[in-house]
């Protein structure tokens, strides 16, 4: 395990912390797909025992994010195209139902003005060429879009469905040239409709951006897989 992983954990329930410290260090790779994670270091990093880790296996479980098998232990689950298509067929419905609700709030100007700020964060990121901060901008951009949509019920289905859609955005943004430079074309064109108010049009440009960015990160998955056979 290296140091990149955040160990500190806050008030909450200590097997749901180190849970979400756990996931944030597997999408970004720190664990690798389909790498064991061995207790006894797990638990001497964060200073826990094996009842709350245990815990958070069972939870990161639950979000798909690793598989438990007796006598094997606990791995990291493995990335696929065939689990990147059916998490991308659920995204298309509830982001671009998202989208509308946003540009329909009556508050939709000042939520667009509130989007432009992350979205300049980005900007800066491909400006000092630094991909990584790009993808997490990106990752407050949707978080916020997901935060502002006004439907409890909507926000919670899409926080499920993130857990497992960032593991493949991330490998995304880091190994194909060009991701950041449509991932803010394309959220400034949302933006703009958000801003504007039209709520089909912007549920329109998220399905354009997101199978956009499906295909990409398909391509990317397809090549790896043939050049691994070869």
């Amino acid at each position: 395990m290296d140091d990149t992983v955040d160990t500190s954990l806050g008030l909450r329930p200590i097997g749901v912390e180190v849970a979400d410290r756990l996931e944030a260090a597997i999408v970004r790779e720190t664990f690798a797909p389909g790498e064991k994670l061995r207790e006894v270091d797990i638990c001497t990093r964060f200073g826990v025992s094996r009842s709350p880790l245990r815990e958070a296996f069972q939870i990161l479980e639950a979000r798909g994010l690793v598989e438990r098998r007796p006598r094997l232990g606990t791995r990291v689950t493995e990335m696929t195209v065939e689990v990147l298509d059916e998490i991308t067929t659920c995204r298309l419905a509830l982001e671009c139902t998202c989208s509308r609700l946003l540009a329909e709030r009556e508050d939709h100007a000042e939520i667009a003005d509130t989007l432009d700020q992350v979205l300049a964060e980005m900007r800066k990121a491909r400006a000092q060429r630094d991909f990584r901060s790009g993808f997490e901008a990106n990752v407050r951009l949707t978080a916020l879009m997901h935060k502002q949509c006004g439907n409890s019920v909507l926000m919670r289905l899409l926080d499920q469905l993130d857990t497992s859609a960032l593991r493949y955005r991330f490998r995304a943004y880091l190994s194909t040239a060009g991701m950041l430079d449509d991932m803010i074309e394309g959220n400034r064109a949302l933006i703009a409709e958000i801003r504007n108010g039209q709520g089909q049009r912007a549920a329109e440009m998220t399905d354009r951006l997101i199978r956009s960015a499906w295909q990409t990160t398909r391509d990317l998955f397809l090549s790896t897989s043939e050049s691994t056979k070869t």
